[in-house]
């Protein structure tokens, strides 16, 4: 990994320069893109390769391509660019009173998302230049980049709460149970029990506290039930059911319309049931865009 403190030294610009480069896959490309001469950014790009003292870029089939230390490189200084943009429009707010830059936001899979939608809606009709980028992954995933600083807010769906951030709950529940496919035995049922489900071979989310949380209901260790697979989110999942691979551990309201023909959501019982809700981490300085999305989205819950 490359070390912070040759990190810490680096120019943003060349930074930006690389990333350029690693994301055409062209040196042609990049330097029309950045407005930049060839032979320049070529010496720039040598400069980084000396004083990092390695290889970032390969010749490939495709063009350049980057080497294991270059992908090393290009995940941080995505992080390091992005992270400089916001500080950039922080302070642009600050100056002119309104909001501008991007506003990143991770988010679960779930409907609730449209209390951040409408808010966000709201916050750019008053404010025009500001942006908002969304990605979508598991709660994990998610957290991990609130407390990296890449993402401003989370929107995640239980089972429960982390330590070191603050929580807005949404006003929506999600109930846990299994897609199964049409013709199972077990899309006959009303309602799946711990019973039922044991024996069968699972898929289930990677999440950590997603299989303690499961656990406890099935009554066993989860170590003991027949998981044949793991997935981030449910799109891929589904298509596993479909197939005739196992039975997909999920929350109502996920699967993709396409399957309708062919998956069916049965709820656990005894009911199983998680909150949704926006995070941010405790005790830090959120941009003023978060914070006013924040806000927004509190008002739409109370006018809800």
């Amino acid at each position: 990994m490359v070390k912070s403190d040759i990190l810490s030294g680096m120019d943003l610009r060349i930074l930006r320069y690389f990333l350029a480069v690693a994301e055409e896959g062209n040196i042609t490309r990049a330097s029309e893109r950045l407005h930049v001469s060839q032979p320049a950014l070529s010496t720039q790009l040598a400069a980084l390769e000396d004083e990092l003292g390695q290889k970032l870029f390969k010749r490939g089939a495709r063009g350049i391509e980057l080497t294991e230390k270059g992908v090393a490189l290009k995940r941080r200084a995505d992080d390091l660019v992005d992270l400089a943009e916001r500080i950039e429009a922080e302070i642009k707010s600050k100056d002119s009173g309104e909001l501008v830059g991007t506003l990143s936001i991770g988010a679960g899979e779930t409907p609730a998302f449209r209390f951040v939608a409408r808010a966000a809606k709201e916050l750019r009709r008053a404010n025009p230049s500001l942006n908002f980028s969304v990605s979508s992954g598991n709660g994990e995933d998610i957290l991990a980049h609130l407390r990296e600083g890449t993402l401003d807010l989370g929107v995640l769906v239980g089972p429960g709460r982390y330590e070191g951030f603050d929580y807005l709950t949404l006003p929506y529940t999600h109930h846990w149970g299994l897609a199964v496919e049409k013709d199972s035995p077990l899309a006959a049922k009303k309602r799946i029990s711990p019973k039922d489900a044991r024996g069968i071979p699972l898929i289930c989310s990677r999440q950590g506290m997603v299989k303690e949380f499961l656990a406890g209901w099935f009554c066993c260790p989860f170590g003991k039930l027949d998981v044949v697979a793991t997935y981030n989110l449910i799109y891929n999942a589904a298509v596993f059911v479909e197939a005739g691979l196992g039975a997909a551990i999920c929350i109502d309201g996920m699967i993709p319309q396409e399957f309708a023909d062919r998956v069916v959501f049965r709820p656990f019982a005894p009911a199983l049931a998680s909150d949704v809700y926006l995070a941010w981490r405790k005790n830090a300085a959120l941009p003023l865009a978060a914070n006013a999305l924040v806000a927004a989205v509190r008002q739409g819950i109370d006018s809800y």
